[in-house]
């Protein structure tokens, strides 16, 4: 999820749990509590994908070792702050944070390592875009609003509170709507008699409207989305040959085995020269009007070999092949049922 989320959630749980004794302190230990798994890409970074892909959402999001960490943190700031709030509180306000983060982030497509060092197996329940703005944008308003009252006023607690019970039902919501588009998808693809070992539903960036599907084999993937707003609209499927020969035969083994790893086999393998590009595809597609795979999966990772060793290369969206303003009009007629 993204850090501004987890920031307001944060803040909301802090100044629910120590608000009435530390004030507005509460809701800036509760965001910096509700981030803090995400430190992990301080040594992760965005620039090294084997490293982000192998550690980020790793131990720092492991409900076991963020029950250890809880430990130090909350004794820290109970000495920090004298020993005038119970160290039973502290725990409590950390324990929430870090657990909160942790399930939230699993309700996105990324995958988190819930349980190391036991399993090192991610979790995704794919109910919720990485970014959504149906979301995150109600809470952020309240919390801004609740934080001009004054401490222990009314409208404060009507605002914090507000905040939890509206990410409770939009949570609620999205659940539904996850049962809805498996239903929808599977429907469609028996309709449409598509072969799958396997399929998911995910919602697509900024909405929980919007939704796609992905269905795969040992040698194709099958792509579409549908709306909530047009569930009974025939669903229009992509259909890419996997190329997974490509993958499984490529000499560079360990970064083969990181990325069906990390995919959870919905790969598609292209070979370009001397380049193996390896299509993520569990992402989704960021163009549903372009059919070739750069142009419509732009996020993809590059296998090639420099410097006498095998390196691993991520291509990302830019100006040059992602017109960020022209997405949006798009997105909004996909939602609407129009495109």
């Amino acid at each position: 999820m993204d850090s501004v989320t987890h920031i307001v959630l944060g803040a909301a749980i802090g100044e629910a749990l120590l608000g009435k004794k530390i004030g507005r302190k509460a809701a800036l230990i509760g965001a910096f509590a509700k981030t803090f798994p995400d430190f992990d890409l301080i040594y992760t970074g965005l620039s090294d994908p084997r490293l982000y892909m192998c550690c980020h959402r790793g131990h720092t999001h492991s409900l076991l070792w963020e029950f250890m960490y809880a430990f130090p943190l909350a004794y820290i700031f109970y000495l920090l702050f004298k020993k005038k709030v119970e160290y039973k509180s502290w725990f409590i306000l950390f324990l929430v944070c870090l657990w909160g983060h942790s399930l939230l982030d699993t309700c996105t497509n990324f995958g988190t390592s819930l349980f190391l060092p036991l399993t090192n197996e991610t979790y995704a329940w794919n109910n919720l875009a990485i970014v959504d703005l149906i979301y995150t944008a109600p809470m952020l308003i309240l919390l801004i609003v609740g934080l001009i009252y004054k401490n222990n006023s009314k409208g404060r607690i009507i605002c914090i509170r507000s905040i939890l019970i509206y990410c409770g039902i939009y949570l609620g919501f999205t659940a539904i709507n996850k049962v809805v588009a498996n239903q929808v998808i599977k429907k469609s693809l028996s309709e449409n008699n598509i072969q799958s070992t396997k399929f998911f539903t995910n919602p697509t960036i900024l909405n929980n409207i919007l939704w796609y599907g992905m269905a795969v084999n040992d040698s194709t993937i099958s792509v579409g989305e549908f709306t909530m707003l047009q569930k009974d609209k025939p669903i229009i499927w992509h259909t890419y040959n996997r190329n997974t020969a490509l993958l499984d035969s490529h000499p560079d083994t360990n970064d083969v085995k990181l990325l069906k790893w990390f995919s959870k086999g919905y790969t598609i393998s292209d070979q370009d020269g001397d380049t193996l590009n390896v299509y993520c595809v569990k992402f989704g597609r960021t163009n549903m009007i372009e059919t070739e795979l750069e142009k419509t999966f732009i996020f993809h990772y590059k296998l090639y070999f420099d410097k006498g060793e095998w390196q691993m290369g991520m291509e990302e969206p830019n100006d040059r092949n992602a017109n960020m303003k022209e997405g949006f009009k798009d997105l909004i007629k996909r939602i609407q049922g129009k495109q």
